[in-house]
Formats: structure tokens, C-alpha cells, sequence
């Protein structure tokens, strides 16, 4: 019980006022200063009541939370609820005693038994990170804490037997309550800690445990694609582990060590991470800044996976007793594993200084970054590629704009991307571009960009945004295209002039146009929207196939039919395709219409045709339309005299046939 020491008193009336109850929150969260926490102890009775008021509304705000939210985001919202409930009831403890009911019993529901009784909750598995550690422990409202070795045995049930775990201090709950902890270093349970992001919701697991989880699986994927940087840090002495002095460096020697921190991380992808920070996640941190508390566990698990992986690299050694700039560099590069060094103090702070500033705008995540757009040639085959920085306001501008129109701050932060997209860029810095951020570039230049070095842009955190292109292969074919014909006669023997061309995909390239795309460095083509490289061997063989048929320039209906169907042969992949208004080209598209009941057995007909029969006699039937004969060849038994004579019967029919008709069958 608080014993009350003070005479202050306040308005009964007044007692459950909203500056009041603002009073109260703000001794539960520790942030009242000694004159208001006198003037609560003076109105015991008071602060009492108005504790149990915001013990209610915590507790039907879990209530709503539980039957309105789903998914992992209940978790987090849940967890945050439970530490803010356990905050409230540790102060009531104190007040008035033990804890009126269990969490989740405000209505009179959830939380309590038919008789009234408290009805113990579960307790779950936490995890908690400071620097270098990840904490373990178990507790929940209503339920005890439990102890480190059952702590040890949940572990073993979600796959941590591997790591091996320590007693470490207690972690403070809600009033005078601890729970024992055990720990592991960072670096011990990586590979484990990935697997836990999929956790969310299960049974006995908290929030913190999925959180680290999704934490250490950014961390992952942010050293698989090389985002990160090394920095240099100068050590306290008790970071070196040593408070008594012994092995401090002496003279003017300071011990250093690199650490690798995360870079070009998505901000939306940080503030999601923040926003759904588990309380217990941070128990043994006194961190109210949500994105600093991610900030710096994303950055401890980076430079864990880092280290690990530099320590199997080969390195120089250090230099015995550096005393220069040079020497404070060779030693950096050969500690590269996290390892302290010594180096002059003032050699190490102005490196740690240049390394800051060299990776400072990797490292500090921005929403609005820079866009490189690249345009289509224009008639001149230019392509024309310029930065643009997005506003407040989400429009594109161009870089120079923003340069001296956005606030100081956001020019600041331009001027830094700007000048390391022109390092990672040296094109940019070509003269003769109408202002800065503007360059033209060759076909040749744009490819690359398109297929190479955007990715590298890409990955240094720019948004590239160029013309759809494809990286298939397109296969050549000939194309024979002929053009209308004068005579009236229409048939196989009707001579049309005719035009020779080569298609990529859908695109048509005359000789010339083929020539001219060998002669570039870089030959493209747009097809189908999508801009795509020809080899130059097809190139080459395109050109010679088009030689070769140069004189052909008058065929028949007949002529131009054979090389549709192949036997003609083609020195191209595609074989040849037919276009125009032709004899043959017309064919080839009744063909490609022919429909499947063109056989239907006709009325005059006294007999049954089989499928394949009727087959038969639509092809037939369509061989006489275009003037052509034809062979039917099925084998001896299947029917061939029937559908020859539905043949004439249709062709006497439709008035195609006049007089008898001459049918030579085997004697069978």
C-alpha cells in the first residue's frame, strides 16, 4: 500500500477530469514528476478509481480488438494492449492490493470462471533483443512467469536446441513482478531467428518472437543483394569489456572497430517494421523511439551476418604499430571482422568521419528518392535519359529544379543522390546536355542501361524506369507478300508480282532496313511494345536469304504455294509465310478458316459416312474450290470409294461438277 505523506488534495468533482485522468497515464508510463505523483499519493481514493476506469477501457479495447482483428496484426496490437494492461494493474498492486481480475475480464466474460474465480491465462514465449543478444523468457497475464528452465524447453520445441542459452537478468513485469531469462548471442541464432517470421498467431508464441523473426529475415535479404556499408566506430572502455583499465589503449591511441551497417533500406518497409514493435520485444531497452529501437536491432543482426561471413575472407595483415592516415586505413581493412583495433585517435576519428559522410546517404532511409527515366529514340535514333526528383507534392520534376526550388533539407538530400548517381553513372557527366541531369545516349549505351547497369541503379536505391524490353530471341522468317493481281483469271497458274522482306516477331524489315540495323553497334527492334535486340548472325543470314531471292519478283499462284508449305525449303529458322491479296495467299487463309463440318455428309448421298470420311470430303471439297487436285490416301478397307462418290454427288450438287463423272476403283 502507498502510504500518503502529502496534505494536497483535489476537487472530489474534479477527481475523474480529463487532466486528471492525463495525470494518471502519465505515471503509468513513468513520465510524472515528483510534485504530481504528491498529488496522486494525496487522493488515493481518488487515483484508485480513476486506475480502475482506465483498467476498463484497456480491457474492452482487447475485448474489441480480439473479435474485430485478425492476422498479425492482432498480435502486435494485442501484445501492446496486455504490457499496457500489466502496466496498469502493476500500479493498482501497489495501490490497493493484488489485482482485481485477470486481463480480459472487464465485461464480466472473458477472464473469469462461473463462480467468479480469476481463470489463470497462458503464459507465451518472448523474445527481447539488446545489442549483441537476443533474451528469452515466458510470462503472461494470470499466469506466473516461468522459470529459465522452462524457458529452455519451449525454445527446444521451436527449434532453438542448437543455440546454446544462458542464464541472463530477470525482465521486469508489471508491478514487482520478474521473469527469468535466458540469452544467446546475436550471431548464435541467426539462421534460427529467420525461421520464426511465420510464427504470428500460433499457440504459446508471442509477437516478439515473429517480429525478431521478420526483422532477422530483412536483415537476410538486405546482405543476399550487398546492401550495406562498413562504418567505423570508436570504443568506450566499456565496450571493450574492461573497467578497470587494463589493456586501454594508451597515448593518443584509440580502440576502433568496423561495423556493417544496413543500406538502402525502404522506408515503408522500416515504418512497418516499427509500427508493429511488440513491447516485450524491446523489455530490456528503455526506447520509446519506435523507429530507432528497429533501426538498431536491423543494424546489430546485419553486422552479425557480415562479420561471420568476413572472417572466412583472407585479409593483409595490419600494420605493427600504425601512426599514419595510411596505416589507420590498412588497419581497418584487415579488422574487417568486427575485431577492436588500436589506431591513433585522431587518424580513427577523421576515417570514421569520411565513412560516415561517404555512407550517409545509404544508410539514412528517405521516402522520395531520385528517378532515372529513359525515353524512346527520337527520328534521330537518340535516346534521351534524364533524372527526375519527385515533390512533396508526388509530381516528377527535373532534378535541377528541385536542386533550387525544394526546402533546404530536401536539397540536401538530392545534391547527396545526385552526385553518387554521377558517380555510379559517369554518362551523366558527358557535356552537351541541356541542363544537369540530362544526357543523350547512343542505342548501344541505352541497351546496356536497360539490361546491365539499371539493375546496379536499381540496387543503389534509384527508381529506374526505362522502355519495356525483352531478352527473347526473336526468330527470323521470310516473308512473301504478293501484291494484287490485273488479270481477271484467278488460279494456280495466275502470275502475281511478289515482294521479298525478313520478319522479326511481328516486325517487317526490307534489305535495306537490314542493312542499316547491321551497320549500329547495338541493332533494336520494337516488337510487340517491347524493345528487342537482333542478333547479328541473324542479321547477316537475313540479308544473304533476301539476296538470293532478289530476281524472284513475278511467281505463280502454285509457285508461292510451294514455298508456304515448305518444300521450296528456307534458309531462315521461321521457314516463309505468305501475305498480300494473291491467289495463293488467299488460300493459305481458307486454309488456316477451313471448318471442321465442311464434310457433312450430303443429301443425295445414300450411305453412312465415317468421321474421318467426312473429313476427307471437306478437304476435298476445298482442293476444288482452289483449283487444285488432290491425292486421298487411306489405307486399303477404309473407305476411300465412298467418299470419293459423296465427293461427286456434293460436286454435282453445288452445280461444280457438269456431266458424268469418271471414278477409277480397284477391282475389289
Amino acid at each position: 500500500m502507498v502510504t500518503t505523506t502529502s496534505t494536497a488534495t483535489l476537487d472530489p468533482n474534479l477527481a475523474l477530469s480529463e487532466d486528471f485522468a492525463e495525470l494518471v497515464r502519465r505515471h503509468v508510463d513513468g513520465r510524472a514528476t515528483a510534485d504530481e505523483l504528491e498529488l496522486l499519493k494525496a487522493n488515493e481514493q481518488v487515483w484508485a478509481r480513476a486506475l480502475y476506469r482506465l483498467l476498463d477501457d484497456v480491457a474492452e479495447s482487447i475485448d474489441d480488438v480480439r473479435t474485430t482483428i485478425r492476422g498479425h496484426q492482432r498480435a502486435v496490437i494485442m501484445a501492446d494492449l496486455e504490457a499496457d494492461y500489466r502496466a496498469v494493474d502493476g500500479v493498482l498492486a501497489e495501490l490497493v492490493g493484488p489485482p482485481r481480475a485477470p486481463l480480459g475480464g472487464g465485461r464480466g466474460e472473458a477472464g473469469s470462471s462461473e463462480d467468479g474465480a480469476p481463470e489463470a491465462g497462458m503464459a507465451e514465449l518472448q523474445l527481447s533483443w539488446i545489442p549483441g543478444r537476443v533474451i528469452a523468457w515466458a510470462a503472461g497475464h494470470g499466469a506466473p512467469p516461468e522459470s529459465a528452465e522452462a524457458v529452455k524447453a519451449r525454445l527446444d520445441d521451436c527449434g532453438g536446441s542448437t543455440v546454446e542459452w544462458a542464464p541472463y537478468r530477470p525482465v521486469k513485469l508489471g508491478g514487482r513482478n520478474r521473469a527469468e531469462t535466458v540469452s544467446a548471442p546475436v550471431e548464435s541464432c541467426l539462421g534460427w531467428l529467420v525461421a520464426l517470421g511465420d510464427t504470428a498467431g500460433e499457440e504459446g508464441i508471442g509477437p516478439s518472437v515473429a517480429w525478431l523473426g521478420m526483422v532477422a529475415a530483412l536483415a537476410v535479404r538486405l546482405t543476399a543483394q550487398g546492401r550495406f556499408v562498413p562504418q567505423l566506430k570508436k570504443l568506450r572502455r566499456r565496450d571493450l569489456g574492461n573497467d578497470n583499465g587494463d589493456g586501454a589503449p594508451r597515448g593518443d591511441a584509440g580502440s576502433f572497430a568496423v561495423r556493417w551497417a544496413p543500406a538502402l533500406v525502404e522506408a515503408e518497409t522500416l515504418a512497418s517494421l516499427a509500427d508493429s514493435l511488440p513491447g516485450a520485444a524491446a523489455a530490456f531497452e528503455n526506447q520509446r523511439d519506435r523507429i530507432a529501437f528497429t533501426q538498431a536491432a536491423l543494424a546489430d543482426l546485419v553486422d552479425s551476418i557480415v562479420s561471420q561471413a568476413v572472417e572466412r575472407l583472407d585479409v593483409p595483415a595490419p600494420p605493427p604499430e600504425p601512426s599514419t592516415r595510411a596505416d589507420a586505413a590498412e588497419a581497418m581493412l584487415a579488422h574487417l571482422d568486427g575485431e577492436p583495433f588500436e589506431i591513433p585517435s585522431r587518424h580513427g576519428s577523421e576515417l570514421a568521419r569520411r565513412l560516415d559522410q561517404w555512407s550517409r546517404p545509404v544508410t539514412s532511409p528517405h521516402d522520395r528518392g531520385l528517378v532515372v527515366q529513359l525515353d524512346p529514340p527520337d527520328e534521330s535514333g537518340a535516346w534521351h535519359l534524364s533524372v527526375l526528383s519527385i515533390s512533396s507534392a508526388g509530381e516528377l520534376q527535373p532534378v535541377e529544379s528541385a536542386l533550387v526550388n525544394a526546402s533546404p533539407a530536401r536539397r540536401h538530400s538530392v545534391r547527396h543522390q545526385l552526385a553518387r548517381l554521377e558517380r555510379l553513372y559517369p554518362e551523366l557527366l558527358r557535356l552537351g546536355g541541356r541542363r544537369r541531369g540530362e544526357v543523350l545516349l547512343g542505342q548501344d549505351e541505352a541497351w546496356t542501361l536497360m539490361t546491365e547497369k539499371g539493375l546496379v541503379l536499381t540496387a543503389g536505391g534509384y527508381d529506374v524506369r526505362v522502355p519495356a524490353l525483352s531478352r527473347r530471341r526473336p526468330r527470323p522468317s521470310l516473308r512473301l507478300t504478293a501484291l494484287e493481281a490485273q488479270d481477271s483469271k484467278v488460279g494456280a497458274t495466275q502470275l502475281a508480282d511478289v515482294r521479298w522482306s525478313v520478319v522479326f516477331d511481328d516486325v517487317d524489315l526490307t534489305a535495306d532496313e537490314i542493312r542499316r540495323l547491321a551497320s549500329q553497334a547495338r541493332p533494336l527492334v520494337k516488337s510487340r511494345g517491347q524493345w528487342v535486340e537482333i542478333e547479328r548472325a541473324d542479321l547477316v543470314e537475313a540479308a544473304e536469304a533476301l539476296a538470293e531471292r532478289a530476281d524472284q519478283t513475278r511467281l505463280t499462284g502454285a509457285d508461292m504455294l510451294r514455298h508456304t508449305l515448305g518444300l521450296e525449303g528456307s534458309p531462315l529458322a521461321g521457314g516463309v509465310t505468305i501475305a498480300g491479296d494473291g491467289w495463293a495467299a488467299d488460300l493459305i487463309r481458307s486454309a488456316q478458316r477451313l471448318d471442321g463440318d465442311a464434310g457433312a455428309q450430303p443429301d443425295g448421298f445414300c450411305g453412312a459416312l465415317r468421321s474421318y470420311q467426312a473429313e476427307a470430303l471437306g478437304w476435298l471439297g476445298f482442293l476444288e474450290d482452289a483449283g487444285l487436285g488432290g491425292c486421298l490416301a487411306l489405307d486399303m478397307g477404309l473407305g476411300k470409294t465412298p467418299t470419293m462418290l459423296a465427293h461427286v454427288d456434293k460436286a454435282i450438287a453445288d452445280g461444280v461438277a457438269e456431266g458424268p463423272s469418271l471414278v477409277i476403283a480397284p477391282p475389289a
